[in-house]
């Protein structure tokens, strides 16, 4: 008697490429609970910075709970493993910038005794008509965790203090 053997690499749409997917996001129990925290946070995201003053914003956001982590960079990595497949479902692809990538991580970052820090900054570009261009990212200890490349060339990129 033989077992049939799914591919590898089954296409995304299947249910055994589901499988795959849902095993390479969700490595550990809690996981689950996170993911869907971060998805609650993603779907609310645009009308809650709608209606709230940026300062009360942020206080909340540095307030809230977070996955305990070993250290800034499994947690870092743990959140956009957790994100990612929120950012790739249709309704919320559009959402997938630097913002909001940046304040997911900001907000679920397990920082502990690190100075984690939200930042913004602006780009401009000299062309006919200009074009201002705006980039989000998260510092800790001063150190960039997921940033445009942007980030690394500072004459080009204003940063804007949001406090």
């Amino acid at each position: 008697m033989t077992i049939a053997r799914y591919p590898r690499g089954a296409p995304w749409w299947t249910p055994w490429g589901a499988a795959l997917r849902l095993r390479a996001t969700v490595q550990t129990p809690s996981d689950i609970i996170w993911c869907l925290r971060i998805g609650w946070f993603l779907v609310r995201l645009a009308p809650t910075v709608e209606r709230t003053h940026l300062r009360d914003f942020l206080d909340h956001l540095a307030r809230a709970p977070r996955p305990p982590a070993s250290d800034v960079h499994s947690s870092a990595e743990r959140i956009a493993r957790l994100r990612q497949p929120w950012l790739r479902l249709p309704g919320l692809r559009s959402h997938d910038t630097c913002y909001v990538r940046a304040m997911t991580l900001y907000r679920f970052l397990d920082a502990s005794d690190h100075d984690a820090r939200l930042r913004v900054g602006a780009e401009w570009f000299d062309r006919p008509g200009g074009v201002l261009r705006g980039h989000a990212w998260v510092t800790v200890d001063d150190e960039v965790l997921e940033g445009p490349p942007e980030v690394d060339d500072h004459s080009r990129l204003q940063l804007i203090d949001l406090g």
